[in-house]
C-alpha cells in the first residue's frame, strides 16, 4: 500500500425503496457487487422484528465480515432507514469495504470508516443509483500508532478477552456470544470494532463474521461472534462468555503467546 493520505473505499446502500421493497439502492461506480454481496446473502438486515416494529426504536448496529478472496474486510453500520410509501419504519445496511492490510497495520481503523460513512449518509441521505466511492483519511506511516484496543479495558475484562482469544484459537469453527447486560449500542459497536482490531492484528487468529447485537435467530449461524446486552435462544454451537468475569474460563493456548501479549499491551495501556 502506497503511502496515500485518503483511501477510497468502494461501499454499498441497502434498503427499502417507495414501491419497491428492499434491495441494493446504491453502489459506487467502481464496486464488483456480486463479488461481495454474497458474504452478507440473506442477512442484509439481521434486526431481531421487535426493533423493526417501532419506528421508535432505535436500530444501530454494526456487521464485520471478511472477504477472503480479496484480502478485505466489510463492514455494514446498520441503522433507520427512510419511512416506506406506507409510512412503516425501515432499516437500511450501508456497507463499506476496507483492504484487510490497512486495517492490520494500524493506518486505519473502523472508528475512521465508521465516521467517513455517517459523514456520507448526511450529505447524501437519498443517494441512489451509482455513486462514488468513500474518502477516509488514513494514518501516514511512521506515526507512533496507539496498541491495538486501547480503552477496550472500559467494555470487558482482561480476563473475558483472554477466554475469548483461547476459544478461537482452539476451535476458530466455534460460536461466542459475549453477554454486556445492560448495555448501549454506541457500547457494543466500540466493543466490537475494539475487539476485532486486537485479536485479529497477528496472523494467529482468522477473521471471523461478527455482529455488534443480537440476530435474529434465522441468521445466527451467519455468524461466529455475537455481542448482546441480554440472553438470546441460540442452538448448542453457542457458548456464552460473560463480559464482566474475573478469571478466565479456560487456558491459554499452547504457542501462541505474542495473541496474549497484545491483550496485556491493550490492557496497560489504559
Amino acid at each position: 500500500m502506497n503511502d496515500e493520505t485518503v483511501l477510497p473505499l468502494e461501499h454499498w446502500i441497502y434498503g427499502a425503496s417507495h414501491e419497491k421493497g428492499y434491495g441494493i439502492k446504491a453502489e459506487s461506480r467502481g464496486l464488483n457487487g456480486p463479488l461481495y454481496m454474497r458474504y452478507l446473502e440473506n442477512h442484509f438486515t439481521p434486526v431481531r422484528v421487535e426493533k423493526t416494529a417501532g419506528g421508535g426504536t432505535v436500530i444501530d448496529a454494526r456487521m464485520i465480515h471478511p472477504a477472503p478472496a480479496n484480502r478485505e474486510v466489510l463492514l455494514s453500520i446498520l441503522g433507520r432507514g427512510v419511512a416506506d410509501e406506507y409510512n412503516r419504519p425501515t432499516i437500511a445496511n450501508h456497507t463499506v469495504v476496507i483492504p484487510f492490510d490497512a486495517m492490520r497495520n494500524g493506518r486505519l481503523r473502523f472508528v475512521d470508516v465508521e465516521s467517513a460513512t455517517l459523514d456520507f449518509d448526511k450529505k447524501f441521505p437519498k443517494a441512489t443509483g451509482k455513486i462514488d466511492p468513500i474518502s477516509v483519511p488514513v494514518r501516514p506511516f511512521g506515526d507512533v500508532l496507539e496498541p491495538r484496543g486501547t480503552g477496550i479495558h472500559r467494555l470487558i475484562t482482561k480476563a473475558a478477552v483472554d477466554t475469548l482469544a483461547s476459544r478461537f484459537l482452539s476451535d476458530q469453527q466455534g460460536r461466542t456470544l459475549i453477554l454486556c447486560r445492560g448495555s448501549t449500542n454506541q457500547y457494543r459497536n466500540e466493543l466490537l470494532y475494539r475487539l476485532v482490531e486486537l485479536l485479529y492484528a497477528g496472523e494467529e487468529i482468522g477473521l471471523l463474521p461478527a455482529i455488534s447485537d443480537a440476530p435474529t435467530l434465522s441468521a445466527m449461524n451467519h455468524f461466529r461472534l455475537a455481542i448482546s446486552s441480554r440472553g438470546v435462544r441460540a442452538d448448542g454451537s453457542w457458548t456464552l462468555l460473560d463480559a464482566s468475569i474475573d478469571q478466565p474460563t479456560l487456558p491459554p493456548a499452547k504457542g501462541k503467546n505474542l495473541v496474549y501479549s497484545r491483550i496485556a499491551e491493550a490492557f496497560a495501556s489504559a
